[in-house]
């Protein structure tokens, strides 16, 4: 297995490992309510971002150095489903946020 592979595979690995993390906080967290659920919500599609944010350096990489390509574009195959991706959850990450703090309001009063 070359250098690359080792790479995806462990993104791969660690993409499954902290879902199975945030689910079980998903639970402890609805047992302390709404809140603690929209933040916990926050932190995985973060940590979401974050995964794909290396795999689209590692993508990238590849394409440049490996591949040998001159320049990469935002719209090349393999970089425009993970940018996609990235925008949609920043999106659901605001869309938690501003959630969060309506509820924040509500609760004072």
């Amino acid at each position: 297995m070359d250098f690359w592979d080792r790479v995806k595979t462990t993104i791969d690995k660690s993409f499954d490992s902290s879902k199975d993390w945030f689910d079980k906080a998903r639970g402890t967290a609805h047992e302390l309510g709404e809140r603690g659920v929209l933040r916990v919500e926050i932190m995985q599609l973060e940590s979401r971002a974050e995964k794909l944010t290396a795999k689209l350096g590692a993508v990238t990489y590849e394409k440049l150095v490996k591949q040998g390509e001159a320049h990469v574009d935002a719209a090349a195959e393999g970089l425009k489903e993970i940018i996609d991706e990235i925008t949609s959850i920043e999106a659901r990450i605001r869309e938690k946020e501003s959630a969060l703090e309506a509820l924040r309001r509500k609760e004072e009063g």
